[in-house]
């Protein structure tokens, strides 16, 4: 072979061999970049799942107080007679002692029959038909010192019945001992977060996500209830005390963490 063409030959080798050796080679930094980008969702990811709870509590500033105007005759017209003449009878009492006639709203409205047994000398008598009418309410005392004197003006006026003596709050109160409980709920899920980072070496960096959980029950929790069956005269009177009124308040709360010493700052919360 002719000495110029073994030379090109040569030169060819050289160019793949060195354009082989190109294309199997890792570009500088690859891998690392590589493993940069792994710490980084690592970083990202690293989340603490914690659930807190707090509590308020308050003296009831309202109750709900249940009675009943129970009236019976032999015919279901005279029964309903009846019965509207002690309603009427009571309400106007309560309306007369401060109570506004929109804090006593009916709950219950019936008319049933009954048949009432034969008395023992008349045995083997037929069954007597009996009417019975019943009017029950819920009556809303915004000054918890006076429950005991809507119950004396309302049996003394009528009512013959006192269901439940429900001692709570308004609205506005509850509102207000919820945001105080979900602040207290809030402060023990972050305590429990910087404990938990702590012992994993890390440090809190910010909230997630935020999940509000309700009261313990669908009823407002901390509400106490008593019963009565009061029957005042004049010379006694029913004199009712409650305890405190209890709100509690849950919250799921994901922290946002990272190594001690690189602390970063984090996007603002989401609640849900």
């Amino acid at each position: 072979m002719p000495l110029h063409r073994r030379t090109l030959l040569a030169v060819v080798l050289a160019v793949l061999l060195a354009t082989a050796g190109c294309a199997g080679a890792p570009l500088s930094g690859s891998t690392d970049a590589g493993s940069n980008a792994q710490q980084s969702t690592t970083a990202a990811d690293r989340t603490i799942h914690v659930a807190g709870s707090g509590s308020a509590e308050a003296r009831p500033n309202q109750a709900k107080v249940g009675v009943a105007v129970v009236a019976t005759a032999d015919d279901a017209a005279t029964a309903r007679q009846r019965l509207a003449a002690n309603v009427s009878r009571m309400r106007q009492a309560l309306v007369e002692i401060g109570v506004d006639e929109t804090q006593i709203t009916t709950r219950h409205y019936d008319i049933d029959r009954d048949r009432r047994r034969p008395r023992p000398d008349e045995e083997g008598g037929e069954r007597e038909i009996q009417y019975r009418a019943w009017h029950a309410f819920e009556i809303t005392v915004t000054e918890t010192d006076r429950v005991g004197t809507v119950i004396d003006t309302a049996v003394r006026n009528g009512a013959t019945e006192i269901n439940r003596i429900e001692f709570t709050l308004s609205t506005e109160r509850r509102r207000e001992l919820e945001a105080d409980a979900r602040s207290a709920a809030m402060a023990d899920a972050r305590q429990k977060a910087q404990s938990l980072a702590a012992d994993a070496d890390l440090t809190v960096t910010g909230v997630k996500v935020i999940r509000t959980g309700g009261s313990d029950s669908p009823r407002p929790v901390g509400d106490t209830a008593a019963m009565a069956t009061a029957t005042p005269t004049a010379e006694a009177s029913t004199d009712l005390e409650s305890g405190p009124v209890t709100v509690v308040t849950r919250v799921r709360v994901v922290y946002n963490a990272a190594p001690v010493g690189d602390e970063t700052t984090t996007e603002a919360a989401t609640t849900s």
